[in-house]
């Protein structure tokens, strides 16, 4: 029996498969630049942040939108510190932003176009100490000791993060004195780091992840006498992709190394 196919018939199948070219045009071009988004594909966005974030890597993100209190032009660089649903939760000169989706009224920024911009591509982790000195340039010399290594290698140290605790001896402060060094933590802490303060008799602890530049803040900050830490976690981000890494790095004293990619 002959199959027969009308005109109409014809057009509908030819409408179907263009349709279908297009979308799949359409999805191979938005994946070619994988970290921008438009407007309305703000769930992948986040979670594609979400990702990044999860393996340690900074996360930058250029976005392009508006106020939506008032409707205002907004193009400018935030800092992601969390993402969840279609929403990234930001830092944005100092204070605290969400950025959501072309037609977002919640959040603060409604966007447009949203680049994200990871900083770095591998992460290489070493673990040290315990540290001991009497102020905290003494930890951070001791600390930058164990990256000299890597510096030789001639590889791209973009930025370096450290995790441990520090336990300072100091005095005991009054409470002012405590709130003022409780702020100062949170404007750090607005500039990527997670770290927490505890005030105990005649000292403080300080712990949690953060920026090794962090410690040339908390000798005027704490006026220490003696400090003595845990063993320390330093990450060095570097710009480098597992492939390009020196072979010789292997034989370093390397507890991880977490590629972006």
């Amino acid at each position: 029996m002959r199959l027969k196919i009308g005109i109409l018939e014809i057009l509908v199948i030819l409408s179907i498969l263009v349709t279908s070219g297009a979308l799949v045009y359409k999805y191979l071009s938005s994946s070619s630049d994988t970290y921008s988004f438009d407007g309305d594909q703000m769930y992948k966005c986040a979670w594609v942040a979400e990702k990044i974030l999860s393996k340690g890597f900074p996360l930058y993100a250029d976005i392009y939108g508006r106020w939506s209190s008032t409707g205002e032009e907004f193009n400018g660089t935030v800092l992601v510190v969390r993402a969840r649903g279609g929403t990234l939760y930001a830092i944005y000169s100092n204070r605290s932003v969400t950025v959501g989706g072309r037609m977002a009224y919640k959040e603060d920024i409604a966007g447009e176009r949203i680049i994200l911009k990871p900083l770095g591509n591998t992460i290489i982790s070493h673990e040290i100490g315990p540290l001991e000195g009497h102020s905290f340039k003494d930890i951070e010399e001791g600390i930058e000791r164990s990256v000299k290594p890597y510096r030789e290698l001639n590889i791209t140290i973009l930025d370096i993060y450290i995790s441990g605790v520090f336990a300072v001896d100091s005095k005991t402060y009054k409470p002012t004195e405590q709130q003022y060094i409780k702020n100062r933590i949170e404007e750090i802490n607005n500039r990527g780091s997670n770290i927490k303060v505890n005030f105990l008799d005649k000292g403080l602890t300080i712990e949690g992840k953060q920026r090794i530049d962090n410690l040339e803040i908390f000798d005027s900050l704490t006026t220490p006498e003696k400090i003595l830490t845990s063993k320390i976690k330093v990450y060095l981000i570097v710009n480098e992709t597992l492939e390009e890494l020196p072979r010789t790095i292997k034989s370093y004293n390397i507890s991880n190394i977490v590629t972006l990619k």
